[in-house]
């Protein structure tokens, strides 16, 4: 292989005549340029050695990283200059090494010496004296939900201004890039062995993805007491965290809780649901105080259906809607179910002797003063309806004024309801008419009597109907009495009429004896 020799201090003529031969020489020949020209690496075309000299490359202004000027289109790749200029925008330029990759220009950049770059509150002063910070220091914007946070300043010349930090794609690695890489824009994907961590300066928090396929966040109480560490998810810049998953340190009692977070103007956080560490789960509800604590309705139905008609049977699809509204402290619950299954199953176990015993409670009515009913079982294949009646419950116990003219007042007739095709006659009580003899068993109604019927309980007319049949007794037992009486004169009229008769017959036996 030839070998071309340029010295650094070589005469015109010599240097003319060398570049002619550099010029003219094989496409494979070597050249060598400053010290020791006779020693040349073999697997080197161009080679450069001094000790005292540097290498001054071509020195241009370049208007942005998009954009190739002063050079002109096409600009080969690997093409490489010094940048005098500054700009500023979104592909802005500073001074410093540059090279092509293709598709716009990249600055070779190294890490930032240890100290030198700094993580604060808030953006950098532009314009004003970097103080103590050496030239070269960034200034890296921490502070959350800062107009500014994540932005870099530059202390250079002695006063802080914008830095428009270099965007890298690494011409040195193809594809994949190498655990010592770094940078943005990225052409193709980061592939990094072992972790990644980033982090505060102080360690207050930190964001590391681990080389086993995890992500952990660490946000410490020291540096935010109320919103610890969170993801956030944004479909807008202008509201960058839409949606948040995080550490809630104020929530549940103040032990905290992973929750979920939305935010209809940026920061202005609204928990939706939370995950308390005893496992309560709590949704609209900040201090869940059992295992599921909902505020609000629930609906259990089809995605399509929203149960607005279950109150009134007219929902479309059958459903479950347990329904609560805070402003008025309402709760109901709505199940429509079709005509042929039941709405509510209520079932019970066998116990330890293999049976249900008699008077196992099915259904149990409260109120604040007390049990005022429940549904129990009864014997065989029954169930009893009971309400409370005890004794000790009860005060100023008299005898009941009602009679049984009362019960003979109240008209019994034959109906049918209009909202019957089929126009079943069926014998009954009309509410409005048997409230004016007896409105204990009425339940009066409202304007519409389709939302709110006048109703009777026909379980209520037993104390009346009890209560006639004693009458009734009564009028018996004296009727009874009266017709004793009646047998005993009729029979001593006739013990009388016989005693006449055989007084008689004597005196007729008397008279005929003379």
């Amino acid at each position: 292989m030839k070998v071309k020799r340029l010295l650094t201090r070589t005469a015109g003529a010599f240097g003319v005549t060398a570049g002619l031969l550099f010029v003219g020489s094989p496409l494979m020949a070597q050249v060598k340029i400053g010290d020791n020209p006779n020693m040349i690496d073999s697997n080197s075309i161009l080679e450069l050695e001094s000790t005292n000299k540097g290498f001054l490359q071509p020195r241009v202004a370049l208007v942005a990283t998009n954009n190739v000027a002063p050079m002109t289109a096409p600009v080969p790749e690997g093409m490489r200059v010094y940048n005098t200029a500054t700009t500023s925008g979104t592909y802005g330029v500073s001074p410093g090494e540059y090279y092509y990759d293709g598709r716009g220009w990249v600055r070779l950049v190294t890490a930032i010496p240890y100290g030198q770059e700094v993580f604060r509150q808030g953006p950098a002063p532009v314009g004003a004296s970097c103080g103590s910070d050496p030239e070269g220091t960034i200034w890296n914007d921490i502070l959350e939900n800062s107009p500014t946070e994540g932005q870099q300043w530059i202390c250079r010349v002695g006063v802080w201004e914008v830095y428009n930090a270099p965007s890298s794609s690494t011409p040195f690695f193809a594809k994949l890039t190498k655990d010592t890489d770094a940078g943005a824009r990225k052409a193709g994907t980061i592939n990094r062995l072992g972790h990644i961590v980033v982090r505060r300066d102080d360690d207050g928090a930190s964001t590391t993805i681990t080389p086993g396929g995890g992500i952990r966040l660490l946000r410490t109480l020291a540096l935010a007491p109320n919103h610890g560490a969170f993801v956030d998810f944004a479909r807008s810049p202008a509201n960058p965290d839409l949606f948040r998953i995080g550490l809630r340190n104020d929530l549940n009692d103040g032990n905290g809780a992973l929750t979920f977070q939305s935010s209809l103007a940026s920061g202005n956080f609204t928990p939706r649901m939370l995950i308390g560490l005893n496992g309560q789960i709590g949704v609209n509800v900040t201090d869940p105080k059992s295992r599921l604590h909902v505020e609000g309705t629930v609906l259990i139905t089809e995605n399509s259906e929203d149960g607005a008609g279950y109150d009134v049977a007219t929902g479309g699809k059958n459903g479950i809607k347990l329904y609560y509204d805070s402003t008025a402290n309402r709760a109901q619950i709505f199940v429509q179910a079709d005509a042929s299954d039941p709405n509510v199953v209520l079932s019970k176990k066998v116990d330890g002797g293999g049976t249900v015993p008699n008077g196992s409670i099915f259904q149990k009515f409260q109120i604040p003063s007390g049990t005022i009913g429940s549904v129990t079982r009864e014997a065989g294949l029954t169930v009893k309806y009971n309400e409370t009646s005890d004794r000790r419950l009860k005060e100023n116990i008299k005898n009941t004024h009602y009679t049984i003219e009362d019960l003979m007042r109240i008209a019994v007739v034959d109906y049918n309801y209009k909202s019957d095709a089929a126009k079943t006659r069926m014998p009954g009580f009309i509410a409005q008419d048997l409230y004016e003899v007896y409105p204990r068993a009425v339940t009066k109604g409202g304007e519409n009597p389709k939302t709110s019927p006048w109703m009777v309980d026909y379980g209520k007319l037993t104390p009346l109907l009890v209560k006639a049949v004693q009458d009734q007794q009564k009028e018996i037992a004296s009727l009874k009495a009266q017709l004793s009486e009646m047998h005993a004169l009729k029979a001593e009229v006739a013990s009388i009429k016989a005693m006449l008769g055989n007084a008689e017959q004597l005196k007729s036996e008397a008279t005929i004896s003379k």
